[in-house]
């Protein structure tokens, strides 16, 4: 009878505690602190550069350094969400709020899905979707959920 207890507790469906809206939120406000913490120390090193450089000669225009600056912007995102979720499900907002990001299966998230969930957060109104009373459209769209972390 015990063993037949332990076959049906294999193919269960896995429970989860979903992470609530002020979770998500909390998760939201440290992640971008800490992506404009990683701006600000990038801008500094950058900054000091090209100040080093047009002692040289070499100088940028105005609107270079801000196109600079805009690809440095998106680019820091995507590396920042899809390195930090694919490999572990967690962003540092998500280290601080023990939560993670999981597959509807319950399964860690690759490092595509993750690249996914980051691109479709540029999405215009992508931050309002899950003031709907559904999950938000990066977990929707990807198959994706926001779960506690055990």
């Amino acid at each position: 009878m015990e063993t037949q207890n332990n076959l049906l507790n294999e193919f269960t469906e896995p429970s989860f505690q979903y992470a609530s809206a002020g979770l998500r939120f909390l998760n939201c406000i440290i992640d971008v602190i800490a992506f404009y913490i990683v701006m600000m120390i990038l801008g500094v090193i950058l900054g000091l550069a090209a100040f080093a450089t047009s002692e040289t000669g070499g100088r940028m225009s105005g609107g270079g350094i801000q196109l600079f600056f805009l690809f440095l912007y998106f680019a820091v995102i995507i590396l920042y969400y899809s390195l930090l979720e694919g490999s572990n499900g967690k962003t540092l907002g998500k280290l601080i709020t023990k939560t993670k990001v999981v597959t509807e299966a319950g399964e860690p998230i690759s490092y595509g899905k993750a690249f996914i969930r980051t691109l479709i957060r540029f999405v215009p109104f992508e931050f309002l979707s899950g003031f709907s009373g559904t999950t938000m459209w990066h977990d929707q769209w990807t198959k994706t959920m926001l779960v506690k972390d055990k």
